[in-house]
């Protein structure tokens, strides 16, 4: 595998999930059912890919599970964010998720990171800063703010759990057991909420359509995370919402104001900054391909 391969697949991953926020606000269902359904729908052919991988350690596999969980208490959170504050509170918050990841990466694993991907990242996320100052309402609620702090910090934790378990097994098998787990943890939330079940041709190849870009996207960003810094990882989600601008364009017809494609443009800077001439990150462990 070349240095620049595991960076590419990082760049796909970005742009299928920056669709995301696009099929999110053309759900037939709830918002919980759609995170349940886009990571249910797909679980049949993820079992199928790791076919030959998805049989971890039992203790291995309880991480993915717990990281699974930790991924679906985030949608949940974030959902909850959405509908209580200003679009730019929810979005400034929860994007602190890649400093929870530095900072666990830093202080809990140990891992040095280059001061030249920080400032990236810094540089990232104020750029996503002045995209979510460009789309602010004026509600304001702490019940909402503390809701998208704490979806920051699961998705972190997540990432963290994710990023280790790529390193020492194979990528399929992990990305399997995390869908699963994310699931089962959407479920209860899902069945609570008014529209849960699909009607019709339409609805149900919408979200299986999602539940397959869904799918995709976590296979990428985990046989990323096998070869490169969670942090690096973490970062490269400050390039969704400028996709999601672009889609929404094209799609939607919702044209971006001049603030929106200033902070979009300081995000590609910063997205640059930290991935350019960055070394491939070596995983503890190799892992044979079926």
């Amino acid at each position: 595998m070349s240095r620049s391969t595991p960076l590419r697949l990082l760049i796909f991953a970005v742009l299928i999930s920056g669709i995301g926020p696009v099929f999110v606000r053309e759900s037939p269902v709830g918002p919980a059912a759609t995170a349940f359904w886009r990571l249910a729908i797909p679980l049949p052919f993820a079992l199928w890919y790791a076919r030959y991988a998805w049989r971890m350690s039992r203790r291995d596999s309880a991480w993915a599970l717990a990281s699974g969980l930790l991924l679906a208490t985030d949608l949940v959170f974030w959902n909850g964010a959405i509908l209580r504050t200003s679009v730019m509170e929810a979005t400034v918050l929860v994007m602190l998720f890649p400093i929870v990841v530095a900072a666990g990466e830093i202080g809990i694993f140990g891992r040095p990171l280059s001061r030249k991907l920080l400032a990236g990242g810094a540089i990232a996320f104020a750029g996503t800063a002045v995209i979510a100052l460009g789309a602010a309402r004026h509600e304001s609620s702490l019940t909402g703010d503390l809701m998208a702090l704490a979806a920051a910090v699961f998705y972190a934790g997540s990432l963290l759990i994710s990023g280790e378990l790529c390193r020492h097994n194979n990528p399929r098998g992990v990305t399997f057991w995390i869908m699963f787990g994310a699931a089962v943890g959407a479920l209860p939330i899902a069945i609570t909420e008014t529209k849960v079940l699909p009607e019709g041709l339409y609805e149900h190849g919408y979200l299986a359509l999602y539940g397959m870009l869904t799918f995709a996207g976590y296979t990428l960003y985990n046989n990323a995370l096998a070869k490169l810094p969670t942090t690096m990882v973490a970062i490269s989600g400050y390039g969704q919402p400028v996709i999601a601008t672009g889609l929404a364009l094209v799609l939607l017809g919702e044209v971006p104001g001049l603030t929106s494609l200033i902070g979009g443009a300081i995000v590609v800077a910063g997205l640059a900054i930290a991935t350019l001439g960055q070394n491939r990150h070596e995983p503890a462990k190799r892992v044979t391909e079926p």
